[in-house]
């Protein structure tokens, strides 16, 4: 094949005797060959069609309204249009980010999803992930989008790949240390959810942390889980490994306060703490803290430049040489420690939020931190 084309099996080549209108001409007679009634051509797996008529290799699709795909191909629409797999197996992708996806039959077919090394996105704003951007050989429309995180995975389909997860979270909240405000704070965290149409279910319980149960959630909150996370002394291997796989096949990993304030005894940090991307040490302050965000990112869009916290943090004596530090702040007292206090890293195809905020029920309905940031950091986990 050359240039994309794949016209039923037939490769159109140009005689030589003939000049640039009579290929054109002859091309669009193949082309009208291929048209199914009541839409747009009907390609084979390998080609995608834009609404304007030029066809390409399977890419981010056409610009108007939605092309059709033929047996096990892809179809993409731009410009917010859904469009609908005319074949076996073929799926839909809606660069657009309107928030649908649609799929035919099957599977995707034979024709790469985005072209050569490129990758679609849908739901939500939809996004181009890590492994490069829309195929070489696209149609001319319905460019990806990138979310302000830029970290997105894709999966095979090119849809990120916490859409293909299940619509429910576990909110987890095991803890040595007690802290009277943590029911509070789950119901504030399920009502969220619940308004973002996930089911939610609530443990204290260690052995929830298997393979098997952790495939029924998108996501895990680890909500104030101080000390011992997965039960009293327990070094929580088997837990933390179980709970790494989750996150590298695409799971969320979602943890607030304490839920870096564990295996303080254990050097060098152990999995848990590599996976959720720190741990803190026993140094902490309560009082107004001078708080700064660094960088650009989905989870603090919505935060002022400099802010002053008035609650409890804890000082980030470790930070994971792959986390992606988004805050930070100076204790106004004690140590005056100025402490990374949220962050976020990517483990496999799945995403990791942790923030030092959240230690009370007051700091999730904070005008300044609540739902711009704390709440912002679940649903990027989401990939919402």
């Amino acid at each position: 094949m050359s240039d994309g084309w794949a016209l039923s099996g037939a490769t159109p080549t140009r005689p030589p005797s003939l000049g640039n209108a009579a290929v054109a001409f002859a091309l669009l007679m193949t082309l009208a060959s291929c048209t199914s009634t009541g839409g747009p051509a009907a390609m084979d797996a390998a080609t995608v069609i834009d609404a304007g008529g030029a066809a390409g290799g399977a890419s981010t699709g056409g610009r108007g309204g939605g092309a059709a795909g033929g047996a096990g191909g892809v179809t993409a629409s731009g410009g917010g249009g859904q469009a609908a797999g005319s074949g076996a197996g073929g799926t839909v992708v809606d660069p657009a980010g309107s928030g649908g996806q649609a799929a035919g039959g099957g599977s995707a077919g034979t024709g790469a999803d985005a072209g050569a090394g490129g990758e679609i996105g849908g739901r939500g704003g939809g996004t181009t992930g890590g492994g490069g951007s829309a195929g070489a050989s696209g149609g001319r429309g319905g460019a990806p989008v990138v979310d302000a995180g830029g970290t997105d995975r894709m999966d095979a389909a090119g849809m990120n790949d916490g859409s293909v997860r299940p619509a429910r979270v576990l909110l987890y909240s095991f803890s040595t240390l007690d802290i009277p405000s943590v029911p509070a704070q789950l119901s504030i965290f399920k009502q969220k959810l619940e308004g973002w149409q996930y089911q939610v279910d609530q443990s204290k319980d260690p052995a929830v942390f298997t393979d098997t149960n952790l495939a029924r959630y998108a996501a895990v909150g680890m909500i104030n889980t101080c000390f011992f996370p997965f039960g009293a002394n327990n070094a929580g291997t088997a837990e933390s490994q179980a709970l790494q796989r989750f996150v590298q096949a695409g799971g969320g990993l979602f943890g607030t306060h304490c839920a870096d304030v564990t295996f303080q005894s254990v050097n060098p940090p152990p999995l848990y703490n590599q996976l959720i991307g720190g741990r803190a040490n026993s140094d902490n302050y309560t009082g107004d803290n001078a708080c700064r965000k660094l960088g650009d990112h989905a989870t603090i869009a919505a935060l002022p430049g400099t802010f002053t916290y008035n609650g409890n943090l804890d000082n980030a004596a470790f930070v994971a040489t792959d986390s992606v530090v988004l805050v930070k702040c100076k204790f106004g007292g004690g140590s005056n420690a100025d402490t990374a206090v949220s962050w976020v890293r990517n483990e496999g195809a799945g995403r990791v939020f942790f923030t030092s905020f959240g230690k009370v029920d007051k700091d999730l309905t904070d005008a300044t931190i609540g739902d711009k940031h704390i709440v912002a950091g679940l649903g990027w986990v989401l990939g919402r």
